[in-house]
């Protein structure tokens, strides 16, 4: 069983969370969004280190959450929490009312990129281990997609409790199991999906703009709203402006 966090009240949303945070990532999103929020420590991460990392084993864990008896649910998803998210609605949509995708991907096309991300995975995974949780979280948020050196004092120490809250064993199996070269390409089997979609990026990660909005042009009922002045995470960069597009999507949609 995955460890939940429960956050807020009214309408229920499950939220999946990305590399290296936890749950406590979508603590905000209660209030911005005015609903209860479900939100795992994905496998790997958290108070969830128990839990198989193969990817057949962590989808089974997501598709047995969103199956909970009741009626479908939104499910939002950030970053390799949005990748996840995705997978399970692609796999089984019947539990699923509408989706939201912050920075998310339908996986790498190409089998020998693939095959060499999976190769880099392991690297990480190796690294991980090797320099220990805190110096590579120094490393991680602080360049590349993942670096929170923009935002506010408050914001990094808010973040930095968070994945604070993961292990360094915990993580490298996290990336080893389903990093992104581990987890299948789903971009032939996009377009089958019928419930309403919302896919997110931020106007200055350019490469995530474009696959979204190459994914916009796949899926039947899409919407793609690119957040201004934000990366890789909007949710942070201009938590409010992303989550009201998120808020208003899902009134649209409940």
């Amino acid at each position: 069983m995955l460890h939940l966090r429960r956050f807020g009240s009214g309408p229920e949303v499950i939220a999946l969370h990305g590399f290296s945070l936890t749950g406590e990532h979508f603590a905000p999103a209660a209030g911005l969004l005015d609903r209860t929020i479900i939100a795992p420590d994905l496998p790997g991460h958290g108070s969830s280190t128990g839990h198989p990392t193969d990817v057949d084993s962590v989808l089974a864990s997501i598709e047995a959450l969103v199956a909970t008896p009741g009626a479908p649910r939104p499910v939002i998803g950030y970053s390799q929490g949005a990748r996840l998210a995705l997978l399970t609605a692609v796999e089984d949509p019947s539990d699923i009312s509408s989706l939201v995708l912050v920075s998310g991907n339908a996986g790498i096309r190409d089998p020998g990129e693939r095959h060499a991300r999976a190769i880099a995975d392991i690297e990480w995974a190796e690294r991980i281990e090797l320099i220990g949780l805190d110096t590579f979280l120094d490393s991680w948020t602080s360049v590349g997609i993942a670096s929170v050196s923009h935002l506010s004092e408050e914001y990094r120490i808010w973040d930095r409790s968070v994945r604070a809250g993961n292990s360094a064993a915990g993580l490298a199996s996290a990336i080893r199991g389903y990093g992104q070269g581990a987890q299948p390409s789903v971009w032939t089997e996009i377009g089958n999906l019928r419930m309403p979609v919302l896919l997110i990026a931020g106007s200055r990660d350019e490469r995530y703009t474009s696959i979204n909005e190459e994914m916009a042009g796949l899926i039947p009922n899409a919407e793609f709203t690119v957040i201004g002045d934000a990366g890789h995470n909007p949710l942070a960069d201009q938590s409010e402006t992303a989550y009201g597009a998120v808020s208003a999507f899902l009134d649209r949609n409940s």
